[in-house]
């Protein structure tokens, strides 16, 4: 009888990891040296670039056909162009510029080379995204909004019709939007119904862009802007039939948490609707990726954060007074009062 043979490990992984870190250095070169705004100005061929950008030309030359196989630029005839990504989400002073978010936070290299001396310490070796001063930071991310809010709008249709939230079965809602981002996720409530209102709290910063989407919606009549801190904010008493919560949470530990959860308890009206979407970590904490990275990043850059697993989820819901709690997705939780 033949014995099985093993098969010998592959580094294929490692590489694949390694790889992962040489694009990310390349986006981060290009945003640091304002590349994709040079370009955006006009400047072509490479010896154009390396000058205003005051770059060794052949080094930008390495780094501009690097982006040119990541598909953020194209190279016609010698010369350099952006693609339709860089030209929207890459180029400084554009209302929809995604690079500082990159840049502070993604690809922030300073901060994330102290990841050991974290781990090993338990400090926080970033900025402190969890704090009401953040706002500049996070309004730099929702950015973006500003133009693919359609396609976010399309996701959160969906969203709503699979928790059976539609204009025919919930006529003129009140929802509170916390930690409402750009706002789409909610909006899209106000655009099928025009009885629906919506109240949207977040850090005065980034409701500037929530704004401009409601506006671009169609439905800034329809919504209240609200700004305060999540962790002291007062949302009323028997106010609103949804709340939303999108990743938001997960900058806490359980007792701050908690504590937002009674304040959302209080402010739905009798057999509220909580939905919470997020990523959620699994049991074994050891197969959700996408939530085990994020508690990651959190690590570095919320001191009290913690990507809560279902079960965690549904006893701080159950504490705050919740009942019927249900899992959808892999990122949906909803609970009634």
């Amino acid at each position: 009888m033949s014995k099985k043979r093993s098969v010998s490990p592959s580094l294929d992984i490692v590489y694949d990891l390694e790889y992962g870190v040489w694009k990310a250095t390349a986006l981060h070169a290009a945003l640091e040296l304002g590349v994709f705004t040079v370009i955006a100005n006009g400047n072509r061929s490479r010896g154009a670039i390396a000058a205003e950008a005051r770059c060794d030309e052949r080094g930008m030359r390495i780094l501009l056909d690097a982006l040119c196989s990541l598909k953020l630029l194209r190279k016609r005839k010698g010369d350099y162009f952006l693609t339709p990504v860089s030209d929207v989400f890459l180029v400084r002073n554009k209302p929809t510029y995604y690079g500082e978010w990159c840049l502070r936070t993604q690809l922030a290299f300073d901060i994330r080379s102290r990841v050991a001396d974290g781990i090993r310490t338990g400090r926080v070796v970033g900025i402190d995204a969890s704090q009401s001063g953040s706002g500049s930071l996070w309004r730099s991310d929702i950015s973006r909004a500003l133009y693919t809010w359609p396609l976010e709008a399309k996701q959160a249709r969906q969203m709503w019709r699979t928790l059976g939230v539609t204009r025919r079965d919930k006529p003129s809602l009140r929802v509170l939007d916390i930690a409402c981002g750009s706002g789409v996720n909610s909006f899209v409530l106000a655009q099928a119904d025009p009885g629906a209102r919506v109240t949207a709290f977040d850090l005065t910063d980034v409701l500037e862009v929530t704004r401009q989407v409601a506006e671009a919606m169609g439905v800034a009549k329809q919504v209240e802007f609200q700004s305060g801190d999540v962790l002291t904010s007062d949302f009323g008493t028997d106010c609103f039939d949804v709340a939303l919560l999108g990743k938001i949470l997960y900058y806490f530990d359980a007792d701050r948490a908690l504590d937002i959860l009674y304040r959302i308890h209080s402010a739905l009206k009798r057999d509220g609707l909580i939905v919470i979407s997020t990523y959620i970590g699994d049991n074994r904490s050891c197969r959700s990726q996408k939530a085990l990275l994020a508690a990651l990043q959190l690590f570095i850059f919320a001191p009290q954060s913690h990507v809560y697993t279902f079960s965690e989820y549904r006893d701080l819901l159950r504490r705050a007074g919740f009942s019927g709690v249900s899992r959808h997705s892999e990122t949906l939780i909803t609970g009634t009062k």
